[in-house]
């Protein structure tokens, strides 16, 4: 799951008023109250999603169109646009898996060829993979936010009451520019879980499988905020519902508020692991002997940089950017999604350690040079602002992220900046139940011990609040996402589940992946497949790049 994005110079690596408890506003009863049961049926046109040369075992993915109601609970007024691809099975079809990257709002179009390449050959075999760009981003009918003038965001950390100001502004700026954004296509107050759940539904009753049957259940990978997504379907529609397995778990039955109250401390751990692993490769790196002297030399970074104001970097393509103290936080915690990713950070501390009051420009890792998050922010922002409730104002956010400052340095401050606090809520929006009790379907989830950005406890706390679930633990793990990454435990207890129906009996546990030795400045940062939601952000350029 990602954070909101800090608005920065520098650029990363990566990330209730529509729900009630016990009802949904479009109550079960008769066909006749069922929206997806009141719009035309749509017949798909599948044509190849890529118009240039890419790799054979990519040219099978087929992309098409599919209309949506803007509002679902007015099912037959204006329409958006979704986009969706499909994978068909190698073999004769066993049935549906759609798939979700999470984000909230990340681009899923190119998610199905994850799987070709992490070589899931049952997989691919068995089952049509279907890749979504949610409403509101990739190549479906895009949300949208002003831009927001003065955006810059230097140093959440500094609490002069100048800048605390400034930071509390931004975030109410963040806000207005949302629902205020003027577009007349996807308004704020539409891009919700609700409304995506429906849209789910109505592209199953208008999917046929690869070979021309109605697809009467659809199975689930969803990762990351994915999980909360394919968690809300099972509970809005359980006889559609198969075999759902959520990877990286976000506790959907709370509030995206308490689920971004848990990564400060997550992050922070995470951050400790990876100065654990520099620590051992301190003749490559320099960064010190131990967590504490790692974390320490972070600190000695960052108050340079703080000194100065900034530090200039220079791309690989000549481009320069400024560094800023909390763009050095958003860089580090971007590079703790992956493993893969330590031999990249280990690399940019030590460059900026030995430029130190030199003022020297000094080129990022490519895997640090790049903004993911610019396709997808406004959908991300508006799907936690509107989903759930937000229990504080600015002045309760100053005092939360003092707190949470203090303990957690590396990102507990920055949510002094969050639209949420600001953010006004629509009546009469489209609600869903939470997805909690006795009685649902089944869910197989996923969760590492150390994952920075969905925490374990919260994993924890979805899988006792949802009754009929399976919890797969990884030990001594940190990743984000891992089914189709480099743990073979899981992918076996994940494909027996999702394509024999096998079920685990009990929680099960897999061992984790240790972070690799360094590979050398400048060589790649990870393989093609290693972890899912980074592939995926490699793949979304194909298209039409």
């Amino acid at each position: 799951m990602r954070r909101r994005a800090l608005i920065t110079a520098t650029v990363m690596l990566l990330s209730l008023a529509a729900f009630t408890p016990a009802s949904s506003a479009l109550s079960p009863g008769p066909e006749r109250q069922d929206p997806t049961q009141r719009v035309a049926a749509q017949k798909l046109k599948w044509t190849p999603c890529f118009k240039r040369k890419v790799d054979a075992s990519y040219r099978r993915l087929q992309c098409a169109d599919i209309k949506v109601p803007l509002d679902w609970k007015k099912p037959n007024g204006k329409k958006i646009t979704l986009a969706i691809s499909r994978l068909k099975a190698r073999k004769k079809p066993k049935g549906v898996v759609f798939t979700n990257p999470g984000g909230p709002g990340a681009p899923g179009w190119s998610l199905p060829l994850v799987f070709v390449d992490a070589n899931r050959t049952r997989l691919l075999d068995t089952m049509d993979i279907i890749g979504i760009d949610v409403r509101g981003t990739g190549y479906s009918t895009q949300a949208s936010c002003r831009k927001v003038s003065g955006s810059l965001i230097k140093d959440t950390r500094n609490r002069s009451a100048a800048n605390i100001e400034h930071l509390l502004a931004l975030g109410e700026k963040f806000a207005k520019s949302c629902q205020d954004s003027g577009s007349k296509k996807l308004p704020s107050k539409y891009v919700t879980t609700a409304q995506t759940v429906y849209d789910l539904e109505w592209i199953r009753r208008n999917l046929k499988t690869s070979d021309g049957k109605k697809v009467k259940k659809i199975h689930w990978v969803g990762y990351s905020a994915g999980t909360w997504l394919g968690a809300y379907y099972a509970r809005k529609w359980p006889k559609a519902t198969g075999r759902f397995v959520l990877d990286s778990v976000t506790d959907f039955s709370g509030t995206w508020q308490a689920d971004f109250d848990r990564q400060a401390k997550g992050f922070q751990d995470r951050f400790h692991q990876f100065a654990r692993w520099a620590a051992r490769h301190d003749g490559e790196f320099a960064l010190g002997t131990s967590q504490k002297a790692v974390v320490a030399k972070y600190e000695e970074i960052r108050a340079g940089i703080v000194e100065q104001g900034w530090t200039e970097l220079e791309y690989y393509d000549g481009g320069t950017v400024n560094l800023y103290p909390s763009g050095l936080d958003s860089t580090i915690m971007g590079a703790l999604y992956s493993k893969y990713d330590f031999s990249d950070l280990g690399y940019f501390l030590a460059a900026l350690s030995a430029s130190a009051g030199q003022g020297a420009r000094k080129r990022p890792p490519a895997g640090l040079a790049q903004d993911p998050d610019a396709g997808y922010s406004p959908t991300f922002d508006n799907i936690v602002c509107n989903d759930t409730p937000n229990t504080r104002g600015p002045s309760a956010l100053v005092a939360y992220t003092e707190k949470t400052g203090a303990k957690y340095p590396l990102t507990g401050y920055d949510r002094i900046t969050d639209p949420c606090a600001h953010w006004k809520k629509t009546p009469g929006q489209l609600k869903l139940p939470r997805p909690a009790g006795r009685g649902l379907p089944r869910l197989l989830m996923i969760q590492s011990v150390l994952d920075p950005a969905t925490p374990y406890s919260g994993a924890v706390k979805a899988h006792k609040a949802y009754g009929n679930s399976r919890l797969i633990t990884v030990k001594n793990e940190g990743d984000h996402a891992i089914y189709a990454g480099d743990n073979l435990c899981v992918d076996t207890l994940v494909e027996k589940y999702l394509i024999d129906g096998v079920y685990p009996k009990k929680d099960r546990t897999c061992a984790g992946i240790a972070p690799p030795a360094p590979r050398g400045e400048g060589m790649r940062a990870r393989d093609r497949a290693v972890n899912p939601l980074l592939r995926v952000r490699e793949l979304a350029g194909l298209r039409f790049g």
